[in-house]
């Protein structure tokens, strides 16, 4: 099976961050040169936009996309590309996040407020914490929102602006994730443990890693949560049991994402390689990078990837296009059919898990020279290493 990306651009910095549009394969992507990009699944660049600081995160929602930069600015846009508002806080901004139809918004600043703006750019209200806040999340009904401040505490809020509850943590915030309906919120901290909390402030589970706690990201429902450290992903169950655990070597994971039924996770790291990876812990392909991957996006059903390189280039591949690729080379040599029906039922994975037992399988079949022992391919008719004719 060949990988290879669909498409590659090359923006001018480190690309900190990338995300994926929920109705097609559109992607924006955060850069240190300043700039917001916005970029067509065949590659063209619809538009960009350029801050007065480097780009820390991008939000895509259907129609909107939200973005914070370090000029102390979180920005919203539409589609087009029109800027929608922006609003201008006195510190570093490094996370917004907003409502899936962008109805609210929420956003964090080193100033140490949290802020929150609506659709036509009212700020709503901000909060004063007693650290940097960099780190926010919110539901897509808006009925969860949540901020991590480096003051070590995770703070929940209703829409008036009013504390539900706060929880005093051991060490500051490097991620936090919140379940669409908002029914969880899920911390991961530098000092390497994961916290799981329902939505009125009971925590239901806590686990600790020997290091920093880099990414954190779920499946829909929290049905699934996955972790990355310093070296390691930890697949986990909703009620805290840790079904695996994957070391990478001595390699800071940076990109971490799942498709929204937690079948596929891709995973970036300064590894320098993209790998896919299955709920049950199979590789489902790796590709080898040039540069750092210093982030990564799944898109919902799992069919797109994009990864960001600290050399600036952006990495896109198609799982549809890979599959049907090694379909249309196989097809006639071995039986295929049943990568072609988990093909048309979008299930990538699968196609995936079996196209790996294929090759398994063909690689099994190799011919071998009776005289050097060397390997052959099937249809040779001598051993190009020794000359014995095969009969």
């Amino acid at each position: 099976m060949k990988i290879e990306p669909l498409w590659k651009y090359r923006t001018g910095g480190i690309v900190r961050d990338l995300s994926f549009s929920s109705i097609n394969g559109d992607v924006a992507a955060a850069s240190f040169d300043k700039n917001i990009y916005f970029i067509s699944k065949e590659g063209k660049l619809l538009w960009k936009y350029q801050t007065s600081g480097q780009v820390s995160n991008v939000f895509l929602i259907p129609e909107y996309l939200s973005a914070s930069s370090e000029d102390g600015t979180l920005y919203f846009f539409d589609r087009t590309g029109n800027l929608k508002w922006k609003c201008q806080t006195k510190g570093k901004c490094e996370d917004v996040a907003s409502t899936y139809n962008g109805d609210y918004s929420i956003g964090g600043s080193d100033d140490s407020y949290v802020y929150f703006i609506n659709k036509e750019g009212k700020l709503l209200w901000r909060y004063k914490t007693a650290g940097w806040v960099r780190r926010v999340c919110i539901s897509s009904n808006a009925e969860t929102i949540a901020a991590g401040s480096s003051d070590k505490n995770v703070y929940s809020f209703d829409k008036e602006g009013r504390v539900l509850w706060s929880y005093r943590m051991g060490s500051w915030v490097n991620t936090i994730v919140t379940t669409s309906d908002g029914k969880y919120i899920m911390l991961g901290l530098n000092d390497g443990n994961i916290y799981f909390f329902r939505n009125d402030g009971a925590l239901l589970w806590k686990f600790g890693t020997p290091t920093p706690v880099l990414r954190l990201i779920c499946s829909e429902n929290a049905e699934y949560i996955v972790a990355g450290t310093e070296n390691t992903v930890y697949f986990f169950s909703r009620e805290g049991k840790m079904l695996w655990q994957y070391m990478i070597g001595n390699f800071d994971i940076m990109g971490l994402r799942m498709n929204e039924e937690g079948g596929i996770i891709g995973v970036g790291s300064g590894k320098n390689e993209i790998e896919l990876v299955s709920k049950n812990k199979e590789t489902l392909w790796k590709y080898k990078t040039d540069a750092w991957v210093t982030s990564l996006d799944v898109s919902i059903y799992g069919r797109y990837v994009a990864a960001g390189l600290e050399n600036g280039k952006i990495l896109f591949f198609d799982n549809k296009k890979i599959i049907n690729d090694f379909v249309s080379e196989m097809e006639g040599k071995t039986d295929v059919a049943q990568v072609k029906e988990k093909l048309e039922q979008k299930k990538y994975s699968y196609a995936f898990r079996l196209i790996n037992e294929i090759e398994k399988k063909m690689r099994g079949k190799k011919k071998v020279c009776f005289t050097c022992k060397k390997e052959m391919e099937e249809k040779w008719v001598a051993c190009p290493f020794c000359g014995t004719k095969v009969e």
